[in-house]
This record gives C-alpha cells, structure tokens and sequence, in this order.
C-alpha cells in the first residue's frame, strides 16, 4: 500500500504589500496644502474685518468740535447821544446755531461772552445750557445789552469820531463749554468757540459785515 504523503495547508496568497514612503508622499502634501489654504483664508478674514472695524470706529467713535456760528443779528432800542459825552445803547437780537456732526449727543453748559468795543467790554452774552443732539443743528436766540458811554476806559476821541461817521465797529466772544456722548461708550470734552466782527450802521439800525471764525 502506497504511503500517502502528509499535506500542509498552502499560505494565504499576499495580494497586498505594505505601502512605501513614496507612495504616502502625495497624501501629505495634499493635506498640508488644504491645511495652508484655510489659514489663508481665516488670516485674510481676520484682516478685512480688523479693517472694517478700524474705518467703522474712526468714523463714528471719532468726537468733533461741533460749528457754533452767528447767523444773524437784529437791532433794536437804538439811542445815541452827541456832544462833549457821546454814547450809545442798542439791544442786539442774536441768531446762534450750534452745528453737531457727530453720532452722539452735545451737552453743554451755562456758558457767557462778551461784546467788544475796542478792547473795553460793553455787553454780556449769556447762552443756557442745553443739548443737541447727534447729527442735528440747533438754532438758539441771545439777547444782548450793549451800553458805550465815554469813560476812563474808552477813548472819547475815536468814539466821537465813530459816532460822526455813523458806523462803530463792534466784536463779539463766546466759548461753549460741554461733552460729546457717543454711544454711551466715548465721552469726550468739547470747548467751540465763537469770534465776531460787525459793524452797527447808526442810520439805518442794522448790523452789516458781519464776519465771524469758529
């Protein structure tokens, strides 16, 4: 009887084979490039909203000096007198408006100025307090006293020669004193300030060249 010959079981065939470096290579780069991409993408994001922020904050967040100007003055109670003593008393009728550019509220206070002849005060300008508020002009009146009389402090002479020539040349000053509130977050102290220059034509009881700098 033949001996049968013992049999081993074969070993499973390897149909795959442990991949190289090589050829783990071109996943890796694509990897670290998808990686580089969106860090690109989250800086330059990062980038455009800084700026947006930067212009949005230097436009609003940005306290301006609000404009006071002198729209218009009115004359009246005129009376002057002649002779040895000249002098004069007017009421002046004053328009002011208070110009604010900014994207919060003005508040101010109690404020006063002065009306000039030469350099001797010859009225008080009181304005009261208030507010404007953002973006908005405000139109106030002031009325203002104005005596001129020959004294120690006034040159007799050249008041004599105004009241002949019919037109005294008079200067006015005031100064604001109030914060700027933007957005209840920047609280900023403002001081604008008004300088005038007129002429009071006697005759005709009216103010011409009327020239003032804020």
């Amino acid at each position: 009887m033949a001996e049968e010959n013992p049999k081993f079981p074969l070993a499973p065939p390897r149909n795959e084979y442990p991949r190289s470096d090589q050829e783990y290579a071109p996943a890796v780069i694509e990897s670290q490039r998808k990686s580089s991409k969106c860090l690109v993408y989250v800086l330059v994001t990062i980038v455009t909203v800084s700026a947006a922020l930067l212009i949005c904050a230097s436009i609003f967040l940005r306290p301006n000096t609000p404009e006071v100007q002198l729209e218009s003055v009115t004359v009246k109670n005129l009376s002057h007198g002649n002779g040895t003593s000249p002098s004069f008393n007017v009421t002046l009728v004053t328009e002011l408006t208070i110009d604010n550019e900014n994207y919060g509220y003005f508040e101010y206070k109690n404020c006063s100025g002065s009306v000039f002849y030469g350099s001797v005060t010859v009225g008080d300008v009181k304005i009261r307090d208030g507010r404007v508020d953002a973006r908005e002009v405000k139109r106030i009146n002031v009325t203002v006293d104005v005596d001129v009389r020959s004294n120690g402090n006034l040159d007799n002479q050249n008041l004599s020669s105004d009241r002949n020539s019919g037109i005294v040349k008079l200067n006015s000053y005031a100064k604001l004193h109030g914060n700027v509130n933007l957005f209840n977050v920047l609280k900023k102290t403002k001081t604008p300030e008004l300088d005038c220059s007129m002429n009071l034509v006697l005759a005709r009881r009216a103010v011409e060249d009327l020239v003032c700098s804020s």
